[in-house]
């Protein structure tokens, strides 16, 4: 067994750093071992504090003010990422340097990593940081992913816009990478316990209600509002029918956006669930559990992991189809897709009929065989 140190820039908050940590880095049966430093790249709100401490992993802190040029961004930007590579160095060396989420300032200071220790270095986009960035930052990025030995991304249209963007020389060395879901077995878990009904109670739902939940965050991104002014189209006595769920429990970007969603809502004859606390796996697995109809509106996705999660519980799903999700396709799986939000009465009036695609047991048994991070967890590794 060999002993690795690898430096993340990674958002330390974030639940998939701390799962990625977890389940890939730190296994038991591990072949090699990790000693782990992460920089972490929106601050350290401590949110995993405990278990890294319990895990012995270095969580690095900015200090620097550097109150002389606080109001030149671009400066500041070169400044901090000077001062911050001056201080990882006594953290080092590092094996491998693995950018998450990737911006010009987080691979700057990764490249100086590397530079500094000859390391491996990783640049994975996570979605967003390619999909809704700009050209000028995406200009920005070009030199440091020249550099990098490998990138990787989660959906063969960010692959795509790679080769379309930077060249085929960057897509060349852009593999296809998933993050590893864990919520199939809380799912299995939870099925042994609880029934569907039983799943809706814990949320305080009438078991003979009809549950839709809208979307997985409380981000703008998601089109909440124009799914719910679709579902206003509705009957009144179907609505009745209906127990809206609204998961906004992280990504709010916009706090007028999030309350003109419940309100709107609440106008609506339907019962409302709102949910904004963090929820763990086991919760995570009720919600899933509970949904009879999962709808995904959000504007870029790479593969979303919830909707997997809804298709392994047994709902049935309609999502825009501007979501291309061709690993569906490789597997066999159709799902129901909508252009115009217009469209949306009358594909609810068919769900609640079950009269749309639902997957069969063999087709939802695919996502952990394929999915889960014993399943991905290897080809991560060959990276390093």
């Amino acid at each position: 067994m060999s002993r690795k140190r690898i430096l993340l820039i990674a958002d330390s908050d974030a639940l998939w750093t701390q799962r990625y940590i977890e389940y890939l880095l730190l296994p038991d049966d591990a072949e090699d071992q990790y000693e782990i430093v992460i920089f972490p790249i929106w601050g350290d709100g401590k949110r995993y504090e405990h278990y890294y401490q319990a895990q012995g992993i270095t969580v690095y802190q900015d200090k620097h003010h550097l109150p002389l040029i606080r109001y030149i961004p671009r400066l500041r930007m070169w400044a901090r990422v000077a001062a911050n590579a001056r201080q990882l160095r006594k953290l080092g060396p590092f094996d491998v340097v693995h950018n998450h989420y990737l911006s010009q300032r987080d691979l700057a200071l990764g490249w100086r990593m590397v530079k500094a220790f000859g390391a491996r270095w990783v640049c994975s986009f996570w979605g967003s940081d390619l999909m809704r960035s700009s050209r000028l930052e995406l200009a920005r990025m070009k030199p440091y992913l020249n550099r990098c030995d490998a990138i990787t991304v989660h959906s063969e249209l960010n692959r795509t816009k790679i080769r379309e963007f930077y060249g085929q020389s960057y897509a060349d060395k852009t593999t296809l990478l998933y993050f590893g879901q864990i919520g199939y077995h809380y799912i299995d878990e939870i099925r042994k316990e609880m029934t569907k009904e039983q799943c809706k109670q814990y949320f305080g739902i009438s078991k003979d209600r009809y549950v839709i939940c809208v979307g997985y965050s409380a981000s703008s991104a998601q089109q909440q509002l124009p799914v719910l002014e679709a579902i206003s189209l509705l009957t009144e006595e179907t609505q009745r029918r209906i127990t809206l769920v609204l998961q906004q429990t992280y990504s709010q970007n916009d706090p007028d956006y999030v309350k003109r969603v419940r309100e709107y809502a609440g106008r609506l004859p339907c019962q409302t669930v709102v949910l904004t606390d963090f929820m763990d796996g086991e919760d995570s697995a009720r919600l899933r559990l509970s949904a009879d109809l999962f709808i995904l509106a959000i504007t870029t996705d790479a593969f979303s992991g919830s909707m997997q999660e809804y298709l392994y519980a047994g709902a049935t799903i309609i999502k825009g189809d501007w979501l291309g999700y061709p690993q569906l396709k490789d597997m066999g799986i159709e799902i129901n897709d909508f252009h115009q939000f217009d469209e949306l009465p009358g594909m609810i009036s068919l769900a609640m009929e079950h009269r749309l695609n639902e997957l069969s047991a063999e087709q939802r048994a695919l996502f952990p065989k394929l999915y889960s991070w014993p399943a991905v967890r290897s080809s991560w590794l060959s990276l390093y």
